[in-house]
């Protein structure tokens, strides 16, 4: 009997960890919205791009140049989408290594969510910007005992 445990033990330690379903679900909805703010950040770069590009090279537009100031910082703009473009990359990383069970890509997630977080609240406060990510870390983290 002590050897049909032991070939029983050594079988469920030779067999891959199965991903369950709940965090399935949870990486696809985050490689959809990863791929949606990719393309978004990366075309509003380009936008941006230009736009200082044309609004530069063509003189008498005050009226433009007034209507800017109003709004916030073309520095701070900038920041805004390079930190979220990388922070965006760096979940999806996380994301991955979530994928494959890995707690290390939880931290990931976690980190960079949290510090798109702080960057979107001092660019501008938006509470569903700040519920989905919370929402999704403590989904997340609910997950992490199935990870290694």
């Amino acid at each position: 009997m002590s050897e049909e445990t032991t070939q029983s033990t050594e079988t469920a330690a030779a067999e891959p960890a199965k991903r369950p379903v709940f965090l399935t679900v949870l990486c696809i909805l985050s490689f959809i919205a990863a791929g949606f703010g990719i393309i978004t950040f990366v075309g509003m770069i380009t936008a941006m791009g230009a736009a200082t590009a044309m609004v530069g090279s063509v003189e008498g537009l005050e009226g433009v140049s007034a209507a800017a100031s109003m709004g916030p910082s073309a520095g701070m703009t900038w920041a805004y989408f390079v930190v979220g473009l990388l922070t965006t990359i760096v979940g999806l990383i996380g994301v991955l290594k979530m994928w494959k069970l890995k707690k290390q890509g939880f931290m990931l997630y976690a980190g960079a969510n949290v510090a798109g977080m702080i960057m979107g609240s001092i660019y501008m406060f938006s509470i569903g910007a700040l519920i989905m990510p919370i929402v999704f870390i403590v989904l997340y983290y609910l997950n992490v005992k199935h990870m290694s």
